[in-house]
């Protein structure tokens, strides 16, 4: 049974924030609807381990507090410490944005009386308000619909994400190591990926950098991160620096001094449109129309994607694939996706800005 049209939001929410960034990033419109629903909500965070730090960047919530290790070792006892925390804070609402089937229980042992989320992962009858899932929307959309629930609607605006002094001196010391002037504004070139399967070929990203670097003659800075590592001769190019060993909120302060972002649909993709850094995206097994940054704020976002029909797939990598793996092994998708197509993005977007 839904809530009324417009309820009194209880003053100390939950929110189950994804596990992965790009979908934290995307669900911002919606928490930032319900708190300017009622601005007396306290907003409580609860984030995976390693994404505390940028989570308390985000100025909508009022406190953060860490979930379940996904650590084999420490999960068990992890899981049972997280739900006395629920169970002792008192919340009377819990927004469920991660999708699993644990983070619904969670709240139900934490005794947690109205559980509001999404029917997936065999979850249903563990929330007191339950929303369907509708694969026609943009992920964004349908993390308002929970929020619709409490009679939040959306508003007009960007979350922002908040990087403090200790970030802004990581980056003048990296900009002033590679030789960079404080005020260049590079290009961001991001190779990484979640899986190696939804990652574009790393030998086009480097041919793509190079074009970037000698094109517009800028600098360009390539993000080495697992699985990605960028080959031995990329920072023999003098325009093309390497970062890596960066934590996620350290590479948020980089890509905020960036002129435009390239790169695969990653979470790193969703920080920088929401710090307002024009983007390129690579989309082979997700969609545009459901994941793209599009959606978090007015920043300019172009796709670039083979729309192979099959996408967005369950990403069951070559056994789903209606043709082998490439030499690199990316599926089709990727792989028909050439250099070209992304330059003249890349282009495109360097023109304007």
């Amino acid at each position: 049974m839904p809530f009324r049209r417009k309820p009194l939001i209880p003053r100390t929410v939950l929110v189950r924030l994804p596990n992965w960034v790009g979908d934290i990033v995307m669900a911002l419109p919606a928490l930032q609807a319900l708190k300017a629903h009622d601005h007396g909500t306290r907003l409580v965070a609860m984030a995976r381990p390693d994404h505390l730090e940028f989570v308390r960047r985000i100025s909508v919530f009022d406190e953060v507090l860490p979930g379940p290790s996904k650590d084999v070792d420490e999960r068990w006892g992890s899981w049972w410490k997280v739900v006395r925390t629920i169970w002792t804070s008192n919340f009377q609402v819990a927004i469920l944005l991660a999708p699993s089937f644990e983070s619904a229980l969670t709240a139900f042992l934490g005794g947690v009386p109205i559980r509001v989320g999404h029917i997936a992962d065999r979850r249903s009858w563990l929330l007191s308000h339950r929303v369907a899932v509708n694969a026609d929307k943009h992920r964004k959309d349908e993390y308002l619909d929970v929020v619709k629930l409490l009679g939040a609607e959306p508003v007009s605006g960007p979350v922002p994400l908040r990087f403090q002094l200790a970030e802004r001196r990581y980056v003048d010391q990296f900009f002033k190591r590679e030789g960079f002037d404080q005020n260049a504004r590079p290009v961001f070139v991001n190779p990484a990926a979640a899986k190696t399967p939804r990652a574009w070929s790393s030998e086009r990203f480097r041919q793509l950098a190079e074009y970037i670097a000698d094109k517009h003659q800028v600098q360009v800075l390539v993000h080495q991160h697992p699985p990605f590592r960028a080959p031995p001769a990329w920072p023999r190019h003098p325009q093309v620096r390497v970062i890596e060993d960066a934590t996620l909120v350290q590479l948020g302060a980089v890509i905020q001094r960036c002129r435009l972002y390239v790169g695969n649909d990653s979470g790193p993709m969703h920080v920088a449109a929401a710090l307002g850094i024009p983007t390129v995206g690579i989309y082979g097994s997700s969609s545009p129309g459901r994941t793209s940054p599009s959606g978090d704020s007015n920043t300019s976002h172009l796709a670039v994607s083979s729309y192979f029909s099959c996408s967005p797939c369950r990403e069951r990598f070559f056994e789903d694939c209606p043709s082998p793996p490439s030499r690199e092994g990316r599926p089709p998708c990727l792989d028909e996706i050439n250099v070209d197509t992304v330059a003249e993005q890349v282009d495109r977007l360097l023109m304007q800005n």
